[in-house]
Order: C-alpha cells, then sequence, then structure tokens
C-alpha cells in the first residue's frame, strides 16, 4: 500500500500510478475543494446506503480510478465502488476512523434496516491530509478516534503487534490534545499518524465482537455519532459522512 502525507501527492499518485480520469467521491462538504480529479459525485450519504452506492457507481462510468474523499461512509461508498466496477481506488481519509486500509466496506439497506456490505475494493493509495481534519468538531474528533483505539485494541486480542502498540500510544498521547485545541496542526498530525497504524493494524486482524455489536446498532438505529467518547465503542465502524 502506498502512504502519502499533503494533499499535493494527490497529483503526483495520479501521474505515478497513471490515473487519466479519476472520479472524485465525496460529501457536499468536499465537493469545492480543489483536487486533481476530472469528475465529482458529492452525494455521499451516511451509512452508504444501496441507493447511494447506486448513484456513484453510475457517476463512475467512463472513470478509470476513484479518489474517495471523507469519512467512513465516503471511503465505504468508493470502496464499494472500486469493488463494483474494479477501479483503483486512492483514498483521502478526514477522520480517524481507518476504513482506508480494508477492502471490505459497509452499506446500509435503509428500507430493511440492517447493514450489508462486500469486499473486493482496490484501494492503491492512501493520501493523509492533517489540514481536512482542522475543521472537526470535538464529537467528530473524538468518536472517530476512539474508534481507532478499538481497533488497535481488537488487534491485541491475538496477541502483540508493533502497529497497534504504536497506534494505541499516538492517540493516548494526541487525542486529550486534539480535544483541548481543535487548532493545534501538531497534535492533528499525530492523531492522525497514529490512526493511520491503529488502521493498519484493523488491516492485519479484522474486527472484533465490539465492532460487530457496532454495526448492527448502526444498521438498525442509523447511529450517527457516539455521544461522548466514553461511549464511543458505539460508534458505528466506517460510518461518518464527514
Amino acid at each position: 500500500m502506498i502512504v502519502r502525507f499533503g494533499l499535493d501527492q494527490l497529483a503526483l499518485l495520479r501521474a505515478e500510478l497513471g490515473l487519466e480520469r479519476p472520479l472524485l467521491v465525496t460529501t457536499p462538504r468536499f465537493a469545492s475543494l480543489e483536487l486533481p480529479v476530472a469528475r465529482r459525485f458529492s452525494g455521499v450519504q451516511r451509512h452508504a446506503p444501496l441507493d447511494t452506492v447506486e448513484e456513484a457507481e453510475a457517476a463512475a462510468a467512463g472513470a478509470d480510478s476513484l479518489v474517495g474523499l471523507g469519512g467512513g461512509s465516503a471511503i465505504d461508498t468508493a470502496k464499494a465502488v472500486s469493488a463494483r466496477r474494479g477501479l483503483p481506488l486512492v483514498c483521502v481519509p478526514t477522520t480517524y476512523a481507518g476504513a482506508e486500509w480494508t477492502s471490505c466496506f459497509g452499506m446500509r439497506d435503509e428500507r430493511q434496516r440492517l447493514k450489508t456490505g462486500g469486499s473486493g475494493a482496490r484501494t492503491v493509495a492512501i493520501v493523509y491530509e492533517p489540514e481536512l481534519t482542522v475543521t472537526l468538531s470535538r464529537e467528530e474528533s473524538g468518536g472517530p478516534a476512539m474508534n481507532a483505539l478499538a481497533h488497535c485494541v481488537e488487534a491485541l486480542y491475538l496477541g502483540d503487534l508493533e502497529q497497534a502498540r504504536r497506534g494505541q500510544a499516538g492517540i493516548r498521547r494526541f487525542l486529550p490534545l486534539v480535544l483541548e485545541d481543535g487548532d493545534d496542526r501538531r497534535a492533528r498530525r499525530g492523531l492522525l499518524e497514529a490512526a493511520r497504524y491503529a488502521g493498519e493494524a484493523l488491516s492485519l486482524r479484522g474486527l472484533y465482537l465490539g465492532h460487530a455489536m457496532a454495526q448492527a446498532l448502526g444498521g438498525r438505529y442509523g447511529f450517527r455519532t457516539a455521544p461522548s467518547t466514553r461511549s464511543a465503542c458505539l460508534w458505528p465502524c466506517a460510518s461518518t459522512p464527514r
């Protein structure tokens, strides 16, 4: 997996990987962000509803690649389209949830009120840009960061893992600083780097009971966010639309 820091790396990756007609998959929040993409789909919705995924897939007609930018729902929507269309995907996560590290993805069947999903996303690169996290509120920062910490904890169920240790240490160090001052760029970068290791731990060890319960609750009740970091164990994995 190619991992880069800095949004300016997107143009370099596009040339390096030969991506000529990338489609941006994102939310209205980032619809006008200046990026080296050919087309844009900005209709991502919370929990990646099946209808939204189909709309994004239709928008990908003629594209040779995808850029998924946003929280877990944007990344999951892009991963679903990548799997269905067989397109390479560059992920640009704007929260700390770690969805960019797995080939599987969650979607929500809103009619049956349950989470479904699939696998087979072709993620080829991840670009982290700390500046995109500065506008996150305290709740939007704390919930996904605690979700990242849960990835580390669950990864350690099967024994010691360096990525999980580095992730939990970074979250422990930088999350309190981010919650105290969301404009602290150094803390934002440190927390994003910690989340990167948590995501890698997730990819190596998978999900366990805590996230299984969160997925069920998110699918049934459409939870958007944990009311506080103390209850972030109920944050549905990779469900943030921002």
